[in-house]
């Protein structure tokens, strides 16, 4: 059974994590007036299944297992079947977010966390019942509001899918078509230096992160390198939580895929489709040419 010890009002989420997250997690939550109950993390896969209430269960990943038990984080989707589940990543987490990333009624979230974040959560898993209509993200993540991530990622897969199906593109210079791969990894290099701009305006101004993040995986692949899910949201150059939606909005519209280890089964990495790194190549050798 649930706990209640929340001292904003009845519960509206329920927390089942190890007692130092849980305790910073509350004070967010009691901050931010959100009512919440605590779950003991033994009893989440208990035989028969402890009832859980149908509000958002919140747990953390640890060592690839949800913290404080000895299941491997994939099975987050079993308790989804009952509660949405958001799971809190650290650094040390965040590559094992792929096993998990497809789950339906499971939200990634990074730490650490805050109230705004967990605002934006519930509104997006409906569950809020009207109590976080219309917040939207602010500060940072002020780009991202509802809806308009899916909005673009499709509008940006769209945009590929036409230009890598072109049949007859510019005729481009043998120069420029007889470059090495490590000469055109370090032209995409070079385009993502625009990013120094934030030493002069406001990043929020210029966040781009579906652009940054094909930019990195283009470069990466030219360069024979594996891209992971950590190293993707160092080069989205948004706040963790962002990038992972972005991530996985992109893999959902076929833009990303996940390329297994060859030397580990059990890991994967995140690269550009093919029909994407198609379209990057065609972009990156019309700017070479100077065509565009």
């Amino acid at each position: 059974m649930a706990e209640t010890f929340s001292v904003a009002g009845p519960a509206r989420i329920q927390l089942a994590l190890p007692q130092a997250l849980e305790t910073a997690l509350r004070t967010t939550l009691d901050a931010a007036g959100i009512g919440h109950a605590r779950i003991d993390t033994a009893a989440l896969f208990a035989e028969p299944p402890a009832p859980l209430a149908k509000l958002p269960l919140v747990v953390a990943a640890r060592d690839g297992l949800v913290a404080g038990t000895e299941r491997p984080l994939a099975e987050a989707g079993i308790l989804s079947k009952t509660a949405p589940v958001i799971v809190i990543l650290d650094d040390d987490a965040l590559d094992g977010a792929i096993s998990i990333m497809d789950i339906e009624g499971v939200e990634l979230a990074a730490w650490p966390l805050g109230a705004e974040d967990i605002l934006s959560i519930l509104e997006r898993i409906d569950i809020g019942q009207g109590y976080a209509a219309g917040v939207r993200e602010k500060g940072p993540d002020a780009f991202v509001q509802i809806g308009m991530l899916s909005d673009e990622v499709s509008r940006i897969a769209d945009q590929l899918a036409r230009l890598a199906s072109m049949k007859d593109g510019p005729v481009l210079p043998a120069a420029v078509t007889d470059r090495s791969a490590a000469e055109t990894a370090r032209s995409i290099r070079e385009i993502r230096k625009r990013q120094a701009r934030k030493q002069f305006f406001p990043a929020e101004l210029f966040a781009d992160p579906a652009w940054d993040i094909m930019l990195d995986l283009a470069a990466a692949r030219l360069e024979g390198k594996q891209v992971s899910v950590s190293s993707l949201c160092i080069a989205a150059d948004v706040p963790t939580t962002t990038a992972l939606r972005w991530i996985k909005g992109m893999t959902d519209a076929g833009m990303l895929a996940r390329r297994s280890d060859p030397e580990d089964g059990r890991r994967s990495f995140i690269d550009l489709s093919d029909k994407a790194a198609e379209a990057m190549d065609r972009y990156i050798a019309l700017v070479d040419s100077g065509a565009i």
